[in-house]
């Protein structure tokens, strides 16, 4: 029993990763789009940071690149893939099988996991190489780590929620990059806190992608690059809420509408 579950979970796993590294605007989208933000923030948006913070500066700005990376991969990948799997009557196929929507589900997850881990080691190398400099300890180590897998998996369920709602393959992908693209910039993740006006302010403490961004980089970077201090009782819980809560509606609604309709 248990070994078939670890097979059919596997076999979902490899398919979605092959499928996110073999389409070219995917990883144009989730890996070099990220990449070119990190050289913006760092030679253009932050140049005026101050020397003496300059490392944890570029520290922060990394990790914020590598949050819009995981994002871009949740909002437009998972969108794309189902939307796929529709148009190729996968889904038809699946419900005459004895495959559960869950474990289908955990594979999709598992392999965005697989390709965040990826992309976010690649991002965090070149940050390093242009001069970023992480505050690492255990505990910091392990809230971030936390919290980068709770935006992970809130992203997953956003991209879900869209992939099961928009059935066509590239309205599904144009849809999860521009929501994506634009909420994060609204957000102050691909832009600096303080740019933004006090509404928007708000709005970046608790939409969940922001708010782990900025816990994660309060605690590997300085409190200066993110801008306020985000480990308040009511952030941090009400970011765990929502995040695991999109991820659990996205489920249940990829469950009711993917496998019981095309």
């Amino acid at each position: 029993m248990r070994g078939r579950i670890l097979r059919q979970v596997s076999s979902v796993f490899i398919k979605t990763v092959k499928e996110l590294y073999r389409n070219k605007i995917t990883v144009f989208w989730t890996i070099v789009w990220p990449i070119i933000f990190l050289f913006l923030g760092i030679f253009i948006f932050y140049r005026g940071a101050p020397q003496s913070q300059a490392p944890q500066f570029r520290a922060g700005i990394t990790i914020s690149m590598i949050v819009f990376s995981l994002m871009l991969s949740g909002f437009s990948t998972m969108p794309g893939i189902i939307a796929q799997d529709r148009a190729s009557g996968l889904f038809l196929k699946l419900r005459s099988m004895p495959v559960q929507q869950w474990k289908d589900s955990i594979g999709r997850i598992f392999g965005l996991l697989f390709y965040v881990l990826i992309s976010a080691v690649l991002i965090g190398v070149i940050g390093i190489v242009l001069g970023a400099r992480f505050n690492l300890s255990v505990e910091s180590s392990f809230i971030s780590l936390g919290f980068l897998i709770l935006a992970t998996l809130s992203a997953a369920g956003s991209g879900i929620i869209i992939g099961t709602f928009i059935k066509n393959i590239n309205g599904a992908i144009i849809t999860g990059v521009g929501i994506a693209v634009v909420s994060m910039s609204l957000a102050g993740v691909t832009f600096p806190y303080s740019f933004l006006p006090g509404v928007l302010q708000g709005f970046s403490r608790f939409y969940p992608f922001s708010s782990s961004n900025a816990i994660i980089s309060y605690m590997l970077s300085t409190q200066e690059f993110v801008g306020y201090n985000p480990m308040s009782a009511f952030q941090v819980i009400f970011t765990i809420v929502i995040s695991i809560a999109i991820f659990i509606v996205s489920l249940v609604l990829y469950s009711k509408f993917c496998w019981r309709a095309d």
